[in-house]
């Protein structure tokens, strides 16, 4: 209701700003002849009314072109008809015109300066005027429905970037819960006390997920918070605590920033970085600085076989920080033999 109501208010703005441009042509069409039109030095008054009385025709070719044509034919794309009604309304009255002025002008004789160059004819003042007119009018039109269709095509691109990025961010959630499981489902048969504390903290989390952010964008301290409780959780896999260390920093402004958009990448670390039986070394950090949020991870690969198969993949995580952020942003993601790195720094918004 509202949305419609906002249209219908923009829709009667317009349709005023169009009558106020044509209003204030017809004001300088009637004051011009007050300027301009002088014998001897004074405003020669009779010349001046002849004028504004031969103006006056515009007034009904304006009223039936803005309120009758163009609703009837230009709206509905009836771009032909349109054109063959306004050359004949407009030839109608110059040519009606011409043959009443030449007969009144018989009968009436207006003084005129000998000094002054011989004047364009009155039709043809008028039929230039009325083109003007019935052209201005028309092109008001066109900007208006141009305006209106960017706007638009801006609503629906906008629409469009906004479930994409709802569909790339829902398919975070089941891909991070089916990973969690599987590391609770390893902990079940090595630690079943652990296993317990990792089903309490997992509930924790899927809670943030799917009530925490419901507009998609949550503060920065509550994704830091998500972030610690995951760490946390993938560290109940292992005895050696210090192969996987976090760095939050202790001081930053509480911005509101797209959710889970770095839980991608994390997950990537321990699914590829992860290992009981060779050396594993996870490490994450972030920093806020300059109006920036940086992102680092660094994990050491593992053998191709230890890696679970399938999954979200960095390819999605990318498209989303394309539509969030357009060039806006930097990654680098960095591979040798050994290590695997990602750098990621996104703009506060």
């Amino acid at each position: 209701m509202n949305k419609s109501a906002k249209n219908y208010r923009d829709y009667k703005f317009n349709a005023h700003i169009e009558l106020i441009i044509m209003m204030f042509i017809f004001l300088v069409l009637f004051l011009l002849p007050v300027l301009f039109t002088r014998v001897q030095g004074e405003i020669s008054w009779l010349h001046v009314f002849k004028i504004w009385k031969d103006h006056s025709l515009l007034i009904p070719v304006f009223v039936i072109n803005h309120w009758f044509l163009i609703p009837k034919q230009l709206h509905q794309r009836h771009y032909f008809a349109y054109f063959i009604s306004i050359v004949l309304l407009i030839s109608l009255v110059v040519v009606s015109y011409y043959y009443y002025d030449e007969v009144l002008h018989a009968k009436v004789k207006i003084e005129s300066d000998p000094n002054r160059p011989t004047p364009i004819p009155p039709y043809a003042e008028l039929l230039m005027y009325a083109v003007l007119i019935v052209g201005v009018d028309a092109g008001l039109l066109f900007s208006k429905k141009w305006h209106e269709t960017e706007e638009k095509k801006h609503i629906l691109e906008r629409k469009n970037s906004d479930m994409q990025l709802e569909i790339l961010r829902n398919q975070v959630s089941p891909h991070f819960f089916m990973n969690t499981l599987n590391n609770i489902y390893a902990l079940i048969g090595i630690d079943t006390p652990k296993a317990r504390e990792a089903v309490m903290k997992l509930s924790k989390l899927m809670r943030y997920m799917l009530y925490g952010n419901e507009d998609g964008r949550v503060k920065l301290s509550k994704e830091f918070e998500f972030i610690q409780s995951y760490v946390d959780l993938m560290r109940l896999r292992f005895a050696d605590e210090s192969v996987i260390k976090l760095s939050l920093p202790e001081k930053y402004e509480d911005v509101r920033i797209p959710a889970l958009l770095f839980i991608s990448y994390i997950e990537n670390a321990f699914k590829y970085g992860a290992s009981y039986e060779n050396e594993c070394r996870i490490r994450i950090s972030f920093a806020v600085e300059n109006g920036f949020i940086c992102f680092h991870s660094q994990n050491i690969k593992q053998p191709v076989a230890n890696a679970e198969k399938g999954g979200l993949g960095l390819e999605n995580s990318k498209s989303r920080l394309d539509l969030l952020f357009g060039s806006n942003y930097t990654l680098n993601i960095n591979s040798n033999t050994e290590v695997f790195s990602v750098d990621l720094k996104i703009p506060v918004l």
